[in-house]
This record gives structure tokens, sequence and C-alpha cells, in this order.
């Protein structure tokens, strides 16, 4: 017995809750079926009421269909200020900021005098920060926000939302910072070496009190080395000696000890280099002279064996422990042998 009451409680709730549904259904049709005929309907006071409702239920997408027909037909008219106000509004709450960003700003050059300008003002540039993207993309919009924010402080320097404005300025900008900073980085871990020197000392010019300051100096100094290091003898001096400006430049700000050892390493292997690249040029030294006292004229060889001789002097003095100390004696013995015989 109790078991049949059970089943039949059961069975009662189930078509009841076919019945709700049944219902519901029905109501939801009716509903569509009366806001399409508002929307096919010329009664526009009833067009701003259904608009109205639907806005206050959050069901954007339907009002804007209305509240679109009733700034078309008003334009000028406070419905229709309202309906387009209402339209800029829908769009930001259905999160289609494009559109929406569209709608604001018109509304501060469709309506100047309205009490809602300034609020469309500083809309337009939210919109456009809401499309502003990750900073691994194209920074055009994020640009593009930070304009209509200054735009924003500049018209309204007194409002309320200003420090509202500040914040997220600082945070757009520290975005266009990091765009940067991977850019930087990127050529850093592709051992773009040059490319490397260059963004990361554009990046410090543009943002001298960057967060990023530490890494980017070790990075503008590690890339100039290896790039000195690997360049061809005819421009490798050059390169090294820009390596150790570069240290002297950024050292302070190498707050990492790992990179403190390191950039001194580096420091120590560029002055070891520049010794052996002013070695090879002094022994190139000797032998141009000597290749100079093959001149027809007796002055002039004469000069250039004295030359190669005097040049000899120095590099034995300065490099006793040459690789090129044996080329550079036999030059010598050459250029004493033609002294002779002149």
């Amino acid at each position: 017995m109790f078991r049949e009451i059970i089943k039949s409680y059961n069975f009662a709730s189930m078509r009841l809750l076919q019945i709700i549904s049944v219902l519901t259904i029905l109501l939801l049709l009716q509903s569509c079926s009366d806001y399409q005929k508002v929307v096919k309907g010329d009664n526009y006071e009833s067009k701003l009421l259904t608009a109205d409702r639907m806005y206050e239920k959050e069901s954007f997408t339907k009002a804007l269909t209305l509240y679109e027909q009733i700034y078309q037909r008003f334009p000028n008219s406070a419905e229709g200020q309202l309906a387009y106000y209402r339209m800029a509004k829908s769009y930001f709450a259905i999160e289609d900021y494009y559109m929406a960003g569209y709608y604001f700003n018109q509304f501060t050059q469709r309506y100047p005098s309205s009490d809602n300008v300034e609020e469309c003002l500083f809309m337009t540039a939210i919109c456009s920060v809401k499309n502003s993207p990750a900073p691994t993309l194209d920074q055009e919009e994020t640009k593009v926000a930070l304009n209509d924010l200054q735009r924003f402080v500049q018209r309204y320097p007194n409002s309320h939302l200003i420090d509202s404005c500040n914040s997220i300025m600082d945070r757009l900008r520290f975005k266009l910072e990091t765009k940067q900073f991977n850019a930087v980085e990127l050529y850093h871990k592709m051992e773009k070496h040059r490319a490397a020197v260059a963004a990361a000392e554009s990046f410090l010019e543009e943002y001298p009190q960057s967060s990023y300051k530490s890494e980017v100096s070790f990075i503008a100094f590690e890339d100039a080395y290896f790039l000195a290091k690997r360049s061809v003898f005819s421009k490798k001096k050059e390169r090294l000696e820009s390596a150790q400006e570069l240290y002297a430049k950024y050292s302070e700000s190498f707050d990492d000890k790992e990179v403190q050892r390191k950039s001194s390493r580096y420091l120590e292997d560029v002055g070891e280099e520049l010794r052996k690249v002013a070695e090879r040029y002094a022994f190139e030294d000797i032998q141009s002279s000597f290749e100079k006292s093959r001149s027809s004229s007796q002055q002039k060889k004469m000069t250039y064996l004295k030359e190669t001789l005097k040049r000899y002097d120095n590099f034995a003095e300065d490099y006793p422990e040459s690789k090129y100390l044996d080329k550079a004696k036999s030059l010598k013995k050459k250029a004493e042998k033609e002294l002779v015989n002149i």
C-alpha cells in the first residue's frame, strides 16, 4: 500500500513538472510572438516600453533592435537620445566593445550638451582598453586606448574618474613596455646579437626607470660581448671597445650576484681580446712598413726599413711571448740586410 502511494505521488509530481514545462514554453512563445509584433509594428510608445523592459531584464540584443528603430525614427528627440545612449550601453553589456566604443564616441558628438557626455567619453576610452590585447600581440589598440584616456583627462581634468584613468594608463604603458621587453628578449634568445643590443639600448632610453632595467642592461652588454667575440677581425676592436663602454654605462644596474660575476668574466675576456687585437695590429704594422720599403725611391725605402726595425723593437718589448714573434724577427733580419746593401 505504501509503495503504491509513493508511486502515485511520483507520477503526479512528474505530470506537474510536465505541465509547468509546457506552460513555460507557451509563455515564451507568446512572449516572443508579442515581441515580434512590437518590432514589426508602428507603435513607437510600445517599442520604447518594450525596449526598456528588455533592457531592465538584460535582454540586451532584443533591446538593441527596438532602440535602433526608435533612434532612427526620432533622432533629435529625448527618446532618440536615450535610445542611442542605451544602444551603446547594450553593446558594452554584450561585450561587443568595438560597436560600444563607436556608439559612445558618436553620442558625445551627436548630443554634446547631454549630461551623459562625460560618461560616454570615458566609456569610449574603456572600450578601447577592453580591445587592448595581450603584450605578445600587436599593440596598436593599446596606443588608441592611451590616446582616448588622455583625451578624456584633458577634457575633464577635474573629473572624479581621473584617478581611474591614471591607473589604467599606467597599466597600459606597462603593457607597451612589456611588449618592447619581449622583443629585446626574443632577439637575445635567438642570438641576433646586433639586433638585441640595438633593441636593448632603445628600450633603456625610452624606459629609464623600468622594472626590466637590470635584465635589459645585462642583455645589452652580453650581446655586445658575443657580437664582438664573433666578429671578423676588421670589426673586432671597435665592437670590443663598444662592449667595454656598455659595461661602464650599465654595470651599476646589474643587481643580481650571478649576473655581476658573469659580467666581470666577460669584461676580463674583453680586455684579453683587445690585447690580442692590439698584438696583431702591432705585428701587421711591421709587415706594412716592410712592404712599403719596396718603393723604388731609395729615400722612402730607407725610411720604411728603419720604421720596420723601430716597430719590431716596440713589438718585441710589448709582446715578448707573442706567437707572431718569429715572423717579426724574420722581417727584422730582412730589413737589416737590405739597409746594409743600400
